[in-house]
């Protein structure tokens, strides 16, 4: 008899989601280190926003090569190496941080390194999932995920991290990110081996090209990625900045202020989770997506409206709630539909093209924000936003409807998520 949550009935999804929820945690604590080592290593917040950009291009720049060998190896095998490579890297920065010997040189170098890593473990884990849960389960896995990765990075995470710091410095808190991607390490090692896709017989690039070319002729994933593109672009990523402006020289509130903004849109993504674990996949699942977003986008425009820093995280919260329970639906959609032996290189596409242009939208809106003012830019690019969602009004973009792959939501019995107890099953 078992009451846990359907998902985490299976064993080697459970091994999955216990080892990524502690490297969240890990992850979390990893982001405070990170910048307080490099600012103290450097005052100039350039340095910072380069050491994150050394993160961030081999995403772009390798990501579609990635999602071809993704197709070709054991995913389970890939997360791995991914985990592996980003443990002994941040490994490598505690003991360099423990001899003073850390420079930017280095923080760059090892920010490559996790970048490279991550440009695998993306689209690797995205393609996992369907090898270790039932099509009726993917929605509740990916809610789990969704779930304890928000809580681990963006709450518990930092908040730790910051302690860490504070009592004991940066390298220990360096350190202990290290070993939370060894302990995900030994949950994958302990999994069942699960086979490489099929060879297509094609080099790596023929692979990836065909991947490329596959996403573009499915309507309702290729008009879905342009479109997230340019919502990320002008009305979600550019939170990073104009959220920070807007609390501090727009309602002249202090850091007590903006932190309490930031958690809300932590605890909007776990409600958003919660809710998608609860109610399962919904029939009309297109539709859904693109109704959360949109209603997300106009939650961005009344931001430019609101008069006190309470509105504003009631807002963050609704934004990021609604963004997260559209990409977890997206998640689930993709995992259903796509091919698994083409998973893997679809996953790169989307991430790539869901990333690529957000540095840029971030600089955009930081440029507009001085010359037009923060509400007139939180204005616009919300508005840019709800405007991208309309593609749902292209008949193709909700083809997936059609296909008869996506039923009545889960019964009662799929409710377990986070927490809330199932019927005992024998």
């Amino acid at each position: 008899m078992s009451r846990a949550p359907r998902a985490l009935r299976h064993r080697d999804f459970a091994l999955l989601w216990s080892g990524q929820t502690t490297s969240g945690v890990g992850d979390g604590i990893y982001t405070v280190a990170l910048a307080l080592e490099t600012l103290r290593i450097s005052d100039h917040a350039s340095t910072l926003a380069f050491v994150e950009a050394a993160r961030l291009a081999p995403n772009v720049l390798i990501l579609l090569l990635a999602g071809a060998l993704v197709d070709r190896l054991p995913r389970r095998l890939v997360v791995l190496g991914a985990d592996a490579a980003r443990g002994l890297a941040i490994a490598a920065m505690a003991g360099l941080v423990a001899a003073h010997a850390l420079n930017v040189a280095e923080l760059v170098v090892i920010s490559i390194v996790v970048g490279v890593a991550d440009a695998f473990f993306y689209p690797a884990y995205q393609a996992i999932i369907p090898e270790l849960l039932p099509q009726e389960l993917l929605t509740q896995g990916n809610a789990f995920n969704s779930g304890s990765q928000s809580f681990a990075q963006s709450l518990a995470g930092p908040a730790f991290g910051g302690v860490l710091v504070a009592a004991f410095g940066s390298s220990s808190a360096f350190a202990i990110d290290a070993a939370s991607f060894a302990i995900s390490a030994g949950c994958l090692i302990a999994m069942r081996a699960v086979p490489a896709p099929a060879r297509s017989g094609k080099s790596m690039f023929a692979d990836a090209k065909d991947g490329f070319r596959w996403v573009m002729g499915q309507p309702w994933l290729w008009f879905g990625i342009l479109a997230v593109s340019v919502a990320n672009f002008a009305g979600f990523s550019t939170f990073a900045v104009l959220g920070p402006l807007l609390v501090r020289d727009v309602l002249h509130q202090g850091p007590a202020a903006f932190g309490a903004v930031f958690a809300a849109a932590g605890l909007g993504a776990i409600f958003a989770a919660i809710v998608a674990g609860r109610l399962g996949t919904p029939r009309r699942i297109v539709t859904v997506i693109w109704t959360s977003w949109g209603i997300a986008s106009l939650c961005d425009v009344a931001m430019a409206f609101s008069p006190n820093a309470i509105v504003v995280a009631v807002l963050v919260a609704a934004v990021f709630g609604l963004m997260i329970y559209g990409n977890l639906l997206w998640q689930t959609m993709m995992q259903t539909l796509v091919p698994p032996a083409m998973l893997g290189r679809a996953s790169s596409v989307d991430w790539l093209f869901s990333i690529s242009i957000s540095p840029i939208g971030i600089l955009v809106a930081g440029a507009m924000a001085g010359s037009i003012g923060v509400r007139e830019t939180i204005f616009a690019g919300g508005l840019l936003a709800a405007v991208s969602c309309l593609i749902v009004l292209h008949p193709r973009v909700r083809d997936p409807e059609r296909t008869g792959q996506f039923g009545a939501p889960d019964t009662a019995s799929d409710l377990g998520a986070f927490g809330s107890e199932t019927p005992p099953v024998s």
